[in-house]
């Protein structure tokens, strides 16, 4: 049995995405992770530095399109990794049927990257690396 992942942050378009495609790059095929944002933002390509980012690290992220979060994708997931607190609480308010869930990828908020520069995108990457390593340590057991 595959177990499901989904990453959640507001647009889809920079953390998610690139914790996803970490994930999936770094997983067993017996792990798959989606993402998906809060935000109504449906078709939007990754960010550009995201994109650069993860391909300095081998990883493709240049065919990603954005989705916003709805029953459908909670319903087919096992975990439902955010990015910050916030998400957690908009999930819990729309979705508490879910909320066993609902967990964030890191004690602290994983910073948004949104509108800066190359070098806070590779941080931001650097730092999701990180915590997706300690996820996958604590799911594959």
């Amino acid at each position: 049995m595959v177990t499901k992942v989904l990453f959640v942050c507001t647009g889809n378009i920079c953390r998610s995405p690139m914790a996803e495609a970490i994930f999936n790059f770094k997983s067993s095929d017996d792990f798959i992770a989606i993402s998906a944002g809060t935000m109504e933002n449906d078709g939007y390509e990754a960010s550009e530095h995201g994109i650069t980012v993860l391909k300095e690290k081998g990883i493709d992220l240049s065919n990603h399109r954005s989705q916003k979060v709805d029953v459908n994708l909670l319903e087919s997931v096992d975990y439902v990794c955010c990015m910050a607190g916030y998400h957690v609480q908009f999930l819990k308010r729309k979705y508490p049927q879910f909320k066993d869930k609902y967990f964030k990828l890191s004690t602290e908020d994983i910073f948004d990257p949104f509108g800066h520069d190359k070098e806070m995108y590779e941080v931001v990457a650097n730092e999701i690396e990180k915590k997706i390593d300690k996820l996958l340590e604590k799911i594959a057991v």
